[in-house]
């Protein structure tokens, strides 16, 4: 996929708190949103998951 000319592949999902937007990326600006999605993934990777299937649609 080309976002602005870019050749995406992968996204990231990242704690920004710079002006809104990003280059396809999953951007959450707030600390305590970040930090309560950084302890959910862990805990899901602890219980054996490897992998999350993921869909997007624009």
């Amino acid at each position: 996929m080309r976002i602005d000319g870019v050749l995406r592949e992968e996204f990231g999902i990242h704690f920004d708190a710079n002006g809104p937007g990003s280059a396809g990326c999953i951007v959450l600006r707030n600390f305590t949103g970040w930090n309560w999605f950084c302890a959910r993934l862990q805990a899901i990777a602890k219980s054996g998951v490897k992998a999350i299937a993921v869909s997007v649609k624009y």
